[in-house]
C-alpha cells in the first residue's frame, strides 16, 4: 500500500477500552474511519501522482500548465516518490501487521503499539508532502495558485478521508488518461489558441483581435468544460460514501 499512513487518528480511535480484544470488522472500521489526512488530500489530489494529473487536466485552458511547468512538476513528484518509497512501504507493512493482529484477536493496546511504530515514518511523510505541495506551488503562476485556492475542496476533513485502494488509484489514473485521449483534438485546439493569444498580447494586439482569436476556440472550450465536469463526477463515482462524506473532492 503506497498511501500515506493511518497512524495517529487510528491510535486515538482505538484508545478506549484498551484491553478489549479487537474483532476484525471493528479494526477495519477503525482504520478506515481514522485515515490520516495529508497536504495532498487537502488539495484534492489524494496521491502525488493524482495531484499532478489533476493539475494537468483540471486547470482551465486559459491558465493551463505550460510544458515547462509539467516537466518541473513531474520531476518534483518523481523525486518525492523516490525519497518517500521506504517510508511508504514501511507504513504499508505496519498497517498490514496491525490488521493481522486485529484479525488474530489481539488487544487494542497491542494493535496501538504496532501502529505507533510508524510514527517517525508518518511524520517524515507528512513533512515531505507539505514540501511537495509548496514546491509545486512555486512552479505555478500567481493566477494558477489563485485558481487552485478558489477551488480547493470546501470544508475538506482530510482526517476522515480513508486512503484510496490500489483499485481506486488505478481507476482514477485511467479516467485521467482517458480524458486526455478522448479530448486530444480539443486540447490541441485550445493550446494553439492560447499560444496565439499570448503572442498577440506580447505584440500589443488590441482587445478585439484577442477576442477574435478566443472565439476560434469557443466550441472546443465548451466541449472541454463539459468533459472536465464529467471527469470530476466520474472521479467522485470511484470514491466510497465515506470518502465522499469527508468533502475532500477532486481538484477542478
Amino acid at each position: 500500500m503506497s498511501r500515506i499512513a493511518l497512524m495517529a487518528l487510528v491510535a486515538i480511535s482505538l484508545g478506549a477500552c484498551s484491553n478489549d480484544s479487537t474483532a476484525p470488522d471493528q479494526l477495519d472500521l477503525s482504520l478506515e474511519a481514522g485515515a490520516f489526512g495529508t497536504a495532498i488530500t487537502m488539495n484534492g489530489g489524494y496521491e502525488a501522482g493524482l495531484f499532478q494529473e489533476r493539475l494537468i487536466n483540471g486547470l482551465p485552458d486559459q491558465i493551463k500548465l505550460s510544458d515547462e511547468q509539467r516537466s518541473s512538476i513531474r520531476s518534483l513528484v518523481q523525486a518525492f516518490e523516490a525519497a518517500t518509497k521506504d517510508d511508504r512501504q514501511a507504513l504499508g507493512a505496519i498497517l498490514k501487521q496491525a490488521r493481522e493482529a486485529g484479525a488474530a484477536g489481539k488487544s487494542r493496546t497491542e494493535v496501538q503499539a504496532i501502529l505507533r511504530t510508524g510514527a517517525a515514518s508518518r511524520e517524515r511523510l507528512g513533512a515531505a508532502e507539505r514540501k511537495l505541495v509548496g514546491d509545486i506551488e512555486a512552479v505555478l503562476t500567481e493566477e494558477q495558485r489563485a485558481w487552485i485556492r478558489a477551488h480547493r475542496p470546501a470544508a475538506c476533513r482530510a482526517e476522515n478521508f480513508p486512503p484510496l485502494s490500489d483499485a481506486q488509484k488505478a481507476s482514477i489514473h485511467s479516467l485521467e488518461v482517458a480524458f486526455r485521449e478522448s479530448n486530444k483534438s480539443d486540447l490541441e485546439v485550445m493550446r494553439s489558441v492560447m499560444d496565439e493569444v499570448r503572442t498577440a498580447v506580447r505584440n500589443g494586439g488590441s482587445p478585439a483581435e484577442i477576442a477574435a482569436i478566443m472565439r476560434r476556440g469557443a466550441e472546443a472550450a465548451a466541449r472541454l468544460a463539459t468533459a472536465r465536469k464529467r471527469l470530476h463526477d466520474d472521479i467522485l463515482g470511484v470514491l466510497t460514501p465515506q470518502q465522499r462524506a469527508s468533502r475532500c473532492f477532486p481538484l477542478g
